[in-house]
């Protein structure tokens, strides 16, 4: 068990919180080990209380973006010493049913309370509780074609299920859906013949037995399944959504070539993307947009014919004075404070649609300073210069902050020697880098909550310490 749960599970037991694995028992020691999610029972009158303790040990509410019901949560944690996510799914309510739709609300309150073994840190429920719910939710689910195409594509994960189980036990009347002791054992009977029809006839009967508990009308139910069937396939094809925060953020990994940000990026991006929607932008060179594209390309150009004849002259071409730009560079840094300004809006509009945003880079507000106002005011200049200037300075300064910025940082030698061993095409030569490195010396980023890293340590201590810190550090929704 990982000390991520084992926290929580004595947490729940000091503040008197009750509480139990109720279905999925065969694989609960890969659950407790961050592998799946596990499956928890909260009586509804202690979500509150859950709810804070959960958030005290790091555990964070997120939402299923193709899948949502009443009474029941996802909470993600994350353990410290291995840094890997753990999943809890939460019913505060038994719903359960087809796989989708789970259209079926038990009121099974009392009778989980009175089966529950409280033995072990994790309580779970008995072999004639775990047995009874087992049949229950099986003949929900088959009910129908699309109910049983589900059930069957994890066919082998009931099947474990029920072998695990330890089948010396009798039944005992369900009185909460009026179950008789002899009605459980038909049913465990015919699930034992694994034949289709029987399981089938069994199933509609049962339905229709509990049908006062059903959630949608027939009607309703065949509407959302119709839904249902377009939302998954075009997730599955195409948006390929995750678990989304309520609200997601944007954080920013900002540093000098060498301090590995790239490489940040690129594995919190791996890392999260496994459970939750993320999306990479990249500030740092931001793409164009529409009314930029074709001003970005004749600049381009351009710079490129003058440096071409540069070259051809052998003449040592350098880049201009803060004291003297040309007006090309100063539109070409207000086409970029633009492209910067759009590029951050949209990644805090993901942010509020609940995903994590992970940008390589971000824009500060320090003129002359990495990712930042690049324009000296001088006001002997023309018009068009004074135009770019003040254009800039309002497009950095309406940028919204990022939630958390990372600012890596190494010693220039480190970053020359790990920018030797780079792979890319027109990376910076030493020179350009130690001139950079003493540059931004003091180069700071617009971020409501600023963390500076020390890059130095071996990457993997460095993403675990920065991912920590991700997850650890306060509300995100303040």
């Amino acid at each position: 068990m990982l000390p991520v749960f084992k926290n929580l599970f004595e947490a729940l037991h000091i503040h008197n919180v009750i509480f139990c694995n109720w279905k999925g028992h065969h694989l609960v020691d890969k659950h407790l080990n961050g592998d799946g999610d596990l499956d928890l029972f909260v009586p509804l009158n202690f979500k509150n209380k859950f709810e804070q303790i959960a958030k005290d040990h790091g555990f964070k509410n997120v939402a299923s973006y193709q899948s949502s019901y009443d009474y029941i949560e996802h909470y993600f944690g994350l353990d410290q010493n291995s840094c890997k996510f753990v999943h809890i799914h939460v019913y505060f309510k038994i719903i359960t049913g087809e796989h989708a739709s789970k259209n079926y609300e038990l009121p099974l309150n009392d009778y989980i309370l009175k089966n529950i073994d409280r033995s072990l840190p994790l309580p779970k429920i008995n072999t004639a509780g775990q047995h009874a719910l087992f049949l229950i939710r099986h003949f929900l689910k088959i009910g129908s074609i699309y109910g049983y195409l589900q059930y069957w594509r994890e066919k082998e994960k009931y099947e474990n299920e029920w072998n695990s189980f330890n089948h010396d036990f009798s039944f005992e009347r369900i009185s909460e859906l009026k179950l008789a002791s002899h009605e459980l054992n038909e049913m465990y009977r015919t699930y034992e013949t694994k034949s289709f029809i029987s399981n089938l006839i069994s199933s509609l009967r049962f339905k229709r037995k509990l049908k006062e508990y059903r959630r949608m009308t027939y009607i309703q139910h065949k509407i959302f399944t119709i839904k249902d069937v377009i939302i998954r396939i075009f997730n599955k094809l195409f948006i390929k959504k995750q678990k989304i925060f309520n609200p997601g953020l944007v954080i920013a990994i900002c540093g000098l070539d060498g301090t590995g940000k790239s490489s940040i990026v690129s594995s919190l991006n791996i890392n999260f993307s496994n459970y939750f929607c993320t999306k990479i932008f990249h500030l740092g060179r931001p793409s164009s947009n529409f009314y930029t594209l074709f001003f970005n390309l004749f600049i381009s150009f351009f710079s490129f014919l003058k440096k071409f004849k540069f070259i051809k002259k052998k003449k040592q071409y350098r880049k201009p004075t803060l004291k003297n730009i040309s007006l090309i560079y100063a539109i070409r840094s207000a086409l970029l404070a633009y492209d910067r300004k759009i590029q951050s809006d949209k990644a805090y509009n993901l942010s509020q649609k609940g995903y994590l945003v992970i940008c390589d880079r971000y824009p500060g507000l320090t003129n002359g300073k990495m990712d930042s106002p690049r324009i000296p005011e001088n006001k002997s200049r023309g018009f068009l210069y004074q135009l770019c200037y003040s254009q800039e300075q309002k497009l950095y300064r309406s940028i919204k902050l990022a939630k958390f910025i990372f600012h890596l940082s190494v010693p220039l030698e480190v970053a020359i020697d790990r920018n030797r061993l780079r792979v890319k095409f027109g990376k910076e030569t030493e020179e350009e880098l130690a001139e950079r490195f003493h540059l931004n010396s003091h180069a700071k980023f617009l971020g409501e909550n600023y963390f500076k890293i020390d890059a130095t340590p071996p990457f993997e201590t460095v993403l675990k310490q920065i991912t920590r810190e991700l997850w650890f550090s306060g509300d995100w929704n303040k």
